[in-house]
């Protein structure tokens, strides 16, 4: 049996829609309403018609471009027949999209030969070879699938949600999504406009975050990354993530005066917080670094509260800087002074140096704030569950002070010579180790400590 030419094969396409009124010519079909098919020498156009049986009229279906197909070209690739609303080119509302055809085309030309999508906007065209054109259609096909598919999970998801909500009944958990479900939303979350923390703040509530930190920890715990995406993570976490925060710590720690007005300052802030204005003190400051990155430093903390309030304590300062929770439950009550105190003074009747004023009177608040989590004396209830449901309660009775102050510039203002240089290391040395749970640092040993961290992890791991 001879195989019909594309003429014939389209005659006998429109010829099954049995629509009234259509003429059938040797160079064209016809309707009422204007010429469906030319044939010309090499190609065939179609103009997209159908049908209103309610109306009995003919339309020109609306957003749909001329289509020009050329010899060879498969009519089966390029048409479809929509029951009830005639033909169409198969899935083309989503290939608009992809190829951004927009009203301004005129044309959709289909070739049989080429590999490239051409867009002649001058002639308001745009040539597909038909091979790209039946990939396209059939990606298509998959986007609408998974479309489909989504929109059911998701409903699922949230209808069992509501059956929690309204019937106390807790469903059977399923995981309720396909393989490349989470690229979409993976995507979405890292586009370029997003590099802030508060750029996210529109698209993640506090259950999304925690979802999220749970997950990835679940994630690493049960080595579904990849070995390389670790090794990343520990390059980012313990060199350049613990680096960047040294070199903000010692820009704090360069500043030689307490004016929060100067530009240097401005600069540093700016690094520390969103909210410079909020800054005024060098203290407020060196709070606000600690706040921020008190987990990444030296302490191994696993939870760290900030200005715990408690009662019957003297002096206007009745909480101390910070609460910590080390991973083994023990408790440190830490407080901040700034780099410029000085941490001794020279006692020259004794030849010796002793605790400066400043350093004096942070032992003994430390320690008040010591005594007052023995006795359990917060302000708040809310405060002592928090801290007592994240320790131990004997715990409780064995707190650690920490005091962090001065720099090694900053220990003393007396004037050195090497004589009490010598004497200025021995007596701060003993000093510091006649105190009972009581630790006193530097912010330059602080920072040091940290930056000795990353050379010896980075070294271990080269």
């Amino acid at each position: 049996m001879e195989e019909k030419t594309p003429k014939e094969k389209i005659i006998e396409f429109f010829a099954s829609l049995s629509w009234p009124g259509m003429t059938f010519e040797d160079g064209k079909i016809s309707c009422p309403a204007g010429d469906i098919v030319v044939f010309d020498k090499n190609n065939i156009i179609i103009d997209f018609y159908f049908y209103n049986s309610s109306r009995g009229t003919y339309e020109k279906k609306n957003n749909r471009q001329t289509l020009v197909f050329s010899d060879g070209v498969s009519l089966d690739s390029v048409l479809i027949v929509r029951y009830g609303n005639g033909y169409d080119i198969p899935w083309i509302d989503y290939i608009r999209k992809i190829l951004s055809i927009d009203d301004s085309f005129s044309e959709i030309k289909v070739s049989t030969t080429g590999k490239k999508i051409i867009r002649k906007v001058s002639e308001k065209t745009i040539q597909i070879p038909e091979s790209v054109l039946v990939e396209m259609a059939e990606d298509s096909r998959q986007v609408y699938k998974s479309g489909n598919s989504s929109r059911r999970r998701l409903e699922t998801y949230l209808i069992n949600k509501l059956k929690l909500k309204y019937t106390g009944k807790t469903p059977k958990e399923t995981t309720t999504v396909d393989k490349g479900d989470f690229s979409f939303l993976i995507e979405r979350f890292n586009l370029k406009n997003k590099n802030k923390k508060k750029d996210y703040d529109n698209f993640l509530d506090l259950e999304d975050t925690k979802n999220l930190e749970y997950f990835t920890e679940k994630l690493i715990k049960d080595e579904v990354f990849s070995r390389d995406f670790l090794r990343s993570l520990d390059e980012f976490f313990i060199k350049e993530r613990l680096r960047d925060i040294i070199k903000t710590g010692r820009e704090i720690l360069s500043l030689g005066k307490s004016d929060m007005s100067t530009r240097k300052a401005k600069h540093v802030i700016a690094r520390v917080t969103d909210y410079p204005n909020d800054i005024k003190q060098l203290e407020n400051l060196w709070q606000r670094y600690f706040e921020k990155y008190l987990l990444y430093l030296v302490f191994s903390y696993k939870k760290i509260y900030p200005k715990i309030e408690f009662k019957d304590i003297e002096g206007d300062k009745k909480y101390p800087d910070f609460i910590g929770i080390n991973h083994y439950n023990g408790l440190d009550i830490i407080e901040i002074k700034t780099h410029l105190k000085n941490a001794v003074t020279w006692d020259s009747s004794h030849k010796n140096f002793s605790f400066s004023s400043e350093l004096s009177k942070a032992v003994i608040q430390t320690m008040n704030y010591m005594d007052a989590i023995v006795q359990k004396r917060f302000e708040k209830n809310s405060d002592e569950k928090k801290i007592t449901n994240m320790t131990e309660e004997e715990n409780l009775y064995h707190p650690r002070g920490i005091i962090i102050i001065s720099s090694d510039d900053k220990l003393t203002k007396s004037k050195l010579n090497k004589a009490k240089e010598r004497c200025l290391k021995r007596d701060f040395t003993k000093l510091r180790n006649s105190l009972q749970n009581l630790e006193i640092l530097t912010f330059s040993e602080i920072l040091q400590i940290a930056d000795d961290y990353v050379k010896n992890i980075h070294a271990q791991y080269e």
